[in-house]
């Protein structure tokens, strides 16, 4: 598999250096590159090629997880996706694949039940001495949009408790559900206020 990611990597590579390549066929070759690059994550992820008994796990910033996580979804997503960026890095610690995977799925979720005339909002910030991502969507709720092969919730609830995690759901302020994910600080870390991180300026 990791001869085939590469091989990937490696045509991908060959064709963005093409002179004269139109901008909207290297906005596709870069959405396979970085396809390409989660790929290759999970399957070292998968292989416990990271893996070192008694080591810290490793700094994860949310902003980039999710990020990348928002990237993967424009590529089917024809609504409105917004990510409201915290001014400075918002970081916890552990599996990263595991962490992109979490918020992928939840992401997934609200673009399925905003629809395609929809919208759907992350904010990433902190909020109760610890780092906390929520996912918006103007969709009917739980429960009221068509069921798909996934991880579903109770998966998701799984891995956010062995990310240490906590997980909660509510109304939004977009009309549907409002999904909120805490997770821990990197020891010996303060925060500051959630208000205080928050920005009106998304990216699209």
């Amino acid at each position: 598999m990791r001869q085939a990611i590469g091989g990937v990597f490696a045509l991908a590579g060959a064709a963005l250096a093409e002179p004269g390549l139109p901008e909207s066929a290297r906005g596709r070759l870069e959405q396979i590159v970085g396809q390409a690059q989660w790929l290759a994550d999970m399957v070292r992820d998968y292989l416990g090629a990271d893996e070192r008994p008694g080591a810290t796990p490793p700094l994860v910033d949310l902003t980039v997880v999710a990020d990348e996580a928002v990237a993967a979804e424009r590529v089917t997503y024809v609504g409105e996706l917004e990510l409201a960026r915290s001014p400075v890095p918002v970081l916890t610690q552990g599996n990263r694949v595991t962490i992109r995977r979490i918020i992928a799925n939840l992401l997934s979720n609200a673009t399925r039940a905003a629809g395609p005339l929809g919208r759907v909002r992350i904010e990433i910030g902190y909020d109760q001495n610890r780092a906390l991502l929520a996912i918006d969507d103007s969709g009917p709720g739980f429960g009221r949009i068509q069921e798909v092969t996934g991880l579903g919730l109770c998966a998701v609830v799984r891995s956010v408790g062995e990310c240490r995690g906590r997980l909660e759901y509510g109304r939004g302020s977009l009309g549907g559900v409002c999904v909120r994910l805490w997770f821990l600080l990197p020891e010996g870390w303060g925060q500051p206020s959630w208000d205080s991180l928050r920005t009106d300026v998304p990216t699209r």
